[in-house]
């Protein structure tokens, strides 16, 4: 509600303001009319008051990883009985295969990956057996060639042997490696065929159907879970402090006859930069899943006792400063030698209060404005006030 009283105040002052801003003429201005009022200083009798919408606790959107066409959707019975393809509204458990891609393309990979794992697996054993041979017979050449029993040229035969029966374990142990990583990718994207659910919760959205061509990252299925819901409504930097991390803090629904009880979980550190409000989260437990996302709930914040005394000028009163378009000005009502003229002061406005808005810098209780008609005068211009 704040927020819409906000943004009905920025375009109706959007939509008047160009009627007061003019350039200098060399005539001085026709004395134009208006009609008084003064800025009030009000005592909030009740807590502050915001609207809050429900969102779940967590949402996800599920893409497929392996592409192919789908071969079978999860199925579920119906509320008429019959068997159905799993849709929006349904309740899966974590780990549910939602769908699954063809997977004999992907069932062929994997296969043949394990065949090339068991091929270099031989083929490793057969150059360990060979380097096992080499290293008896280079270990006796060397023995005899230290006793000057083995001539130099048969000592490097063995030596050469060797050591080519060393490179070939190494290669031999590569080449496994490198099946293996292969045999290790094939099998994940053969599980990859299926989409599965990450969590227990309830399926929002659908978007494959039997038989559908889908391709990597391919969205196929919404998800949400409602163990726990959010109530979100923002707030203006003066009602922060009304707000912390951990406070206890109820919030009302009007489909429920009962409030629920939550804990504020998350305070945003920065405002928005259009609306200048900050966000704040407050985490419900909802064991019967009767609070859905999208509902509208209201809270409070504060206490009489707590509130603090502000300044309120009418909506009306409030057009755009002269010299900022993105800023805020009240025209100020001053008499001088038996006339009235409206001399503009650029204000910071809070919170909408009914028909009044809050002003947090600029004014002083008591003070008289143009509380209707400020759009049509200009900066320094001579009035006539209503009674």
């Amino acid at each position: 509600m704040q927020q819409r009283t906000w943004l009905g105040l920025m375009l109706a002052v959007s939509l008047v303001w160009p009627a007061g801003c003019y350039k200098k003429a060399d005539l001085a201005p026709a004395i134009q009319t208006v009609r008084a009022g003064i800025v009030e200083e009000i005592q909030k009798e009740t807590p502050e008051r915001y609207s809050a919408t429900i969102a779940p606790i967590a949402q996800v959107d599920l893409a497929f990883k392996s592409a192919g066409l789908i071969e079978r959707i999860h199925q579920v019975r119906g509320a008429d009985g019959r068997v159905r393809n799993v849709q929006a509204g349904d309740y899966i458990a974590k780990g549910t295969d939602l769908a699954r891609v063809r997977t004999i393309d992907y069932q062929q990979r994997a296969d043949q990956a394990a065949a090339q794992v068991a091929q270099a697996e031989a083929q490793l054993a057969q150059a360990q057996a060979s380097y096992n041979e080499a290293e008896i017979e280079y270990a006796r050449a060397n023995n005899l060639f230290q006793t000057a029993s083995l001539v130099k040229p048969q000592f490097d035969q063995a030596k050469g042997r060797y050591d080519g029966a060393a490179a070939g374990v190494k290669s031999a142990e590569a080449a496994l490696a490198n099946a293996r990583a292969a045999q290790s990718e094939a099998k994940l994207a053969l599980s990859d065929t299926s989409l599965r659910a990450p969590f227990n919760g309830w399926v929002s959205a659908r978007n494959v159907e039997l038989g559908a061509l889908v391709g990597n990252a391919t969205p196929g299925f919404s998800m949400m879970d409602i163990h726990f819901v959010k109530a979100v409504f923002a707030v203006p930097d003066s009602s922060l402090v009304m707000v912390r991390p951990g406070q206890k803090q109820m919030v009302r629904l009007d489909i429920l006859q009962h409030p629920l009880h939550g804990v504020v979980t998350s305070i945003s550190p920065q405002a928005d930069p259009k609306t200048r409000v900050f966000a704040v989260e407050v985490t419900l437990e909802n064991p019967r899943f009767e609070v859905k996302p999208g509902m509208i709930g209201s809270l409070e914040l504060g206490a009489a006792s707590e509130a603090r005394a502000r300044l309120a000028v009418p909506l009306s009163a409030v057009v755009r400063a002269p010299n900022d378009p993105n800023g805020f000005a009240v025209f100020r009502l001053r008499g001088r030698e038996g006339k009235m003229y409206a001399e503009a002061q650029t204000i910071q406005i809070g919170q909408t209060i009914g028909n009044a808005i809050e002003v947090t810098q600029g004014l002083s209780a008591g003070e008289r404005i143009v509380a209707l008609g400020g759009s049509l005068v200009r900066d320094g211009q001579e009035v006539r006030v209503l009674p």
